[in-house]
């Protein structure tokens, strides 16, 4: 018999989150026994019938209004719920996995309605939002663990100007900490382990890491990759990637001031990401080529190509999937200890080191770069790690085994 699966995610087809559900989505639908629908959002209409947009875009509007005026998440998205609670109805599934539950498009009183679905609800987190009372990723601070207030990140996705972090962290405990009883994802040990500091304690707790396609990001032929896309093969290429440049969160500001101490000649520096404005934010013997926003893996994946290394200064980060397919494209990895990220850089594939410290930063871009024999040794053990530890294979079989687990 064939065991009907719902994803649900703020969106479809961007961000990191959206990617790991698709990816698993579309998975499901190759495995003998499954078959899995898309619900999502916010974004673009999808013309599939294996996706189902439920978001109405004025309750998004009304919902982001009132979390940047007076920082209330959760509410203003009545007649989507409503309209996802129907769908589900109809359809009858057998499994529902829910990714982001944030983004200005679904009501807190969700988790109601499911708990009378009596279906099992597997809930993987992306980020720290479930457990705080505002943020999604909460830096240094740790009042998430008694109650939040006084938030020190108001400026931080999800921007606000009024400090509702004490009520929504009230709200939020209330609301999933009663009537349901989810098997709660973390592709991190380092989230799961705040997880289980959290109100979220209490339930059930599982890592599974994320996976990447390894048959798109892998090894290629640099130097041709190179001359389509005019790229001198004399240049050393450091590789930047980040959704949104501008972003706090990915210490852009780090990385552009570190690049004022590298002393290696001739290098090129690459960012994926909506542009910036540089305003001589690095030295003028450094070239810099903004590449914008991409969403083509298989261009990606002949980005990742071009480069020597690829730096990361995420102050805080889960598990990112840029790093995974950097190293599955055989890139050593360059940049801050932060969150999950020591546990997919391991240090036979890159240099970590400690957050905000830009010279140091500057130093292992400099190591890396003149250094061959070093760098040729970590390409080899990165597509190593991503192939033992993960793979999209793998990724898939944790998942089902999950799913086979929570469906006897």
């Amino acid at each position: 018999m064939v065991k009907k699966i719902l994803t649900i995610n703020t969106v479809f087809s961007q961000g990191g989150a959206a990617k790991i559900a698709r990816t698993l989505h579309d998975v499901l639908n190759k495995t003998p026994g499954f078959s899995s629908r898309f619900a999502y959002g916010r974004g673009k209409k999808i013309k599939s019938k294996e996706v189902f947009s439920f978001g109405v875009r004025s309750e998004a509007y009304l919902r982001a209004f009132l979390t940047r005026l007076m920082g209330l998440q959760g509410c203003g998205s009545w007649f989507s719920t409503k309209r996802l609670e129907g769908f589900i109805l109809k359809e009858k599934f057998d499994l529902i996995h829910l990714h982001n539950l944030h983004g200005y498009y679904l009501d807190l009183s969700f988790v109601r309605f499911l708990n009378k679905l009596n279906i099992p609800i597997v809930w993987t987190l992306h980020d720290a939002w479930p457990i705080t009372g505002r943020c999604s990723y909460f830096l240094d601070c740790n009042r998430w663990k008694t109650g939040c207030g006084s938030c020190p990140s108001l400026s931080m996705y999800p921007k606000t100007y009024l400090d509702s972090s004490a009520l929504m962290w009230k709200k939020k405990k209330e609301c999933f900490t009663k009537g349901w009883s989810p098997v709660v994802v973390c592709p991190s040990w380092w989230l799961a382990d705040r997880v289980k500091e959290s109100y979220l304690n209490k339930y059930r707790v599982e890592v599974i890491p994320n996976g990447v396609d390894t048959g798109i990001f892998k090894p290629k032929d640099r130097v041709k990759i190179q001359e389509r896309l005019k790229i001198s093969p004399s240049k050393k290429i450091i590789l930047f990637v980040a959704a949104d440049l501008r972003e706090e969160r990915k210490g852009t500001e780090y990385f552009f001031e570190a690049l004022k101490y590298v002393k290696t000649k001739d290098c090129l520096v690459l960012t994926v990401g909506k542009k910036i404005n540089l305003n001589q934010k690095t030295k003028e013997n450094i070239e810099i080529k903004q590449l914008g926003y991409m969403s083509d893996n298989n261009l990606i994946s002949d980005i990742y190509n071009t480069s020597d290394i690829f730096c990361t200064t995420s102050l805080q980060d889960n598990f990112p999937t840029t790093i995974l397919e950097a190293m599955a494209c055989g890139i050593p990895i360059i940049g801050f200890k932060t969150g999950g990220i020591p546990e997919q850089v391991s240090e036979d594939c890159g240099i970590l080191i400690e957050s905000r410290n830009v010279e140091e930063l500057a130093e292992g871009i400099d190591e890396l770069l003149s250094n061959n024999e070093k760098r040729n040794k970590f390409s080899l053990n990165c597509r190593r790690r991503v192939l033992e530890n993960y793979s999209i294979e793998k990724f898939k079989e944790q998942y089902i085994n999950l799913y086979k687990n929570l469906l006897k």
